[in-house]
């Protein structure tokens, strides 16, 4: 880490409600490298849950090294008061109450084993211990009388202590000549988890050609029992209390063999299909009680007439939802969707030729609560919407931070800490507020911003690396009530042997 004076640069986003101060364990490392000291008597860092207002605090280096390929990029996540560096190499915490309290779980334990690919670090709690889960791509070469195989590699690690808790290895190929994309290497698609829980869905590919072919697949990793389900063919959404929710299909553009299904994951029992006559659907998120899908196809080939909606489909009946975007199809590429661990999904168009739109689901039944698009007037759609955490989204609009409630989409107001906003600031279903809501292009911060440095009694983290921080301020890629955190690209003259730098923006509201 390296030393700085002791400043916190302040971006205030949005004021809110108070919280409540909580204090750190300490703990030791397995698997890896980890340093720590004594509990503080006093917690420096408080919590807010979920935080409305957020402050630059710190920034980890994370270094580059020999060896890494273009697609190896450093992601950040949070899990309780530890900020986490994921990538190829492996992972890393940085106790943001206790600085000294650092480790790193490499990703592989052998040479002969090669990583192609590494998911985001995701944050869960498992019998009440905030732990990080992340998932590899592996190729191993394999040694002794074993074939080279691809593996779908699972940890869990509890972050207070840098120890690996569970770690599954899952077999999903075999590997077929040598180099990175040799025949059978898998490559990570998308992966969904279960936040109370643990259980992983990891989707993958492996590597093809003329003579072998690609295949999908989705590996469910249990933490508990330590064990993993593969299901050929399938896509993963989501994964709840053991239930897989997931997709498979052809994805030919004249394609009708799209479908979305249910399957138990300790098994990998299919429990319940529905066809919806299109292309292999995408799959968007998962909540608590829904899985979340994009799927369109066309009414008329030859004129490019197509029709679109976005599915969800619950968790427990396998009933689905149908929302029909009001984005015509032929301009938009799909949707990205967040869910905010609670009972709100947000998505946004994507690869949009023309209008972009926003709009939020209520995972409780799976339906559209509100939305808009840059022609509604008076608003803007936010570029991007980079985290959401227990009913507030956090999203990028022009070039500064903004903070919507994820139920209602309205934005958080920016004044003085006083408590939440009233029932007058929230609009009814379907509302649409006002021109005012959200800054435009060339608007300066509204009141109770600061991106200035400056002091703060309240930051005790005196060696934070705030050296390594640009000095712009970024929407968080990932929310604990302790705050968030965002990757930015190294600067200044301490920046060349890094990677990236992972910012800490500590809660104040």
């Amino acid at each position: 880490m390296v030393a700085t004076t002791a400043v916190t640069a302040a971006l205030i986003l949005v004021a809110g409600c108070g919280g409540n101060d909580k204090k750190s364990d300490s703990g030791s490392d397995n698997g890896g490298q980890s340093t720590t000291s004594a509990t503080p008597s006093t917690p420096t860092v408080p919590s807010f849950d979920p935080p409305k207002a957020l402050s630059v605090a710190a920034a980890f280096p994370s270094a580059d090294y020999g060896g890494r390929s273009a697609s190896d990029e450093a992601q950040m996540g949070i899990a309780g008061q530890v900020a986490l560096i994921g990538g190829f190499a492996g992972l890393s915490g940085h106790d943001v109450v206790n600085p000294s309290n650092q480790w790193m779980i490499p990703s592989k334990s052998a040479d002969t084993t090669t990583v192609s690919g590494a998911t985001k670090p995701m944050a869960a709690k498992i019998d009440g211990k905030d732990v990080a889960v992340v998932a590899y791509a592996e190729a191993d070469k394999g040694n002794g009388t074993q074939k080279p195989s691809g593996l779908i590699l699972v940890q869990w690690i509890d972050v207070m202590t840098g120890k690996k808790i569970a770690e599954v290895s899952t077999p999903v190929s075999t590997l077929e000549g040598t180099g990175n994309d040799a025949v059978g290497t898998p490559k990570l698609t998308n992966t969904a988890y279960d936040p109370e829980t643990g259980q992983v869905a990891v989707g993958a590919s492996t590597t093809g050609n003329s003579s072998v072919p690609s295949k999908t697949l989705a590996v469910f990793a249990d933490p508990k029992t330590q064990k993993s389900t593969i299901m050929p063919a399938v896509t993963p959404a989501a994964v709840h209390d053991g239930v897989i929710a997931g997709a498979k299909g052809s994805n030919d553009a004249k394609a009708t063999d799209g479908t979305i299904l249910l399957a138990d994951g300790a098994s990998g029992k299919v429990t319940k299909q529905l066809p919806l006559k299109l292309p292999v659907p995408t799959p968007l998120a998962g909540g608590a009680k829904h899985a979340y899908f994009y799927g369109s196809r066309y009414t008329d080939y030859d004129a490019g007439v197509s029709v679109s909606a976005i599915y969800a489909l619950d968790l427990s009946t396998g009933a689905v939802v149908q929302t029909a975007p009001a984005v015509p199809q032929k301009d938009v590429s799909g949707y990205d969707c967040i869910a905010d661990q609670a009972t709100s999904i947000v998505c946004t168009s994507t690869g949009s030729s023309g209008a972009q739109e926003i709009l939020g689901l209520d995972d409780t039944t799976g339906k559209k609560t509100w939305g808009y698009t840059s022609l509604s007037g008076g608003r803007v759609v936010p570029q991007q919407v980079t985290a959401a955490y227990h009913g507030v989204v956090y999203a990028k609009a022009e070039a500064q931070p903004v903070l919507l409630d994820a139920k209602s989409g309205q934005d958080l107001p920016s004044a003085a800490p006083s408590g939440g906003p009233s029932s007058s600031d929230t609009p009814s279903s379907g509302d649409t507020p006002s021109s005012g809501d959200l800054p435009s292009a060339g608007d300066t911060p509204p009141e109770g911003w600061n991106t200035s440095p400056s002091t703060s009694p309240g930051n005790d983290n005196a060696d934070s690396g705030l050296s390594l921080y640009s000095g712009k301020p970024m929407s968080p890629e990932a929310v604990s009530a302790y705050g968030g955190v965002y990757r930015q690209l190294p600067t200044g003259n301490d920046s060349s042997d890094l990677e990236s730098v992972c910012i800490y923006l500590k809660a104040t509201a």
